[in-house]
């Protein structure tokens, strides 16, 4: 498995291979509402965070659950 990071700078993930969106997001993630950031991990689950609006953070498999539930692709 490559390092989570490989899609950094990209216009799409290695893992996925979606391009990212017209904001900038992951492409298998699109837009998440009241989201600051987020990553999908690439590949990596444990590396898969989403950060809040309010700061709060969640990551690994409970960040790829919201993410499936919440993304707006």
């Amino acid at each position: 498995m490559g390092n989570y990071l490989d899609g950094y700078g990209k216009d799409h993930c290695d893992h996925c291979g979606l391009d990212r969106t017209p904001e900038g997001h992951d492409g298998c993630i699109g837009t998440l509402d009241n989201v600051m950031n987020a990553c999908c991990g690439h590949g990596e689950t444990e590396m898969a965070y989403v950060q809040f609006n309010d700061k709060s953070r969640i990551a690994g498999q409970k960040a790829l659950n919201y993410i499936n539930k919440n993304s707006q692709i």
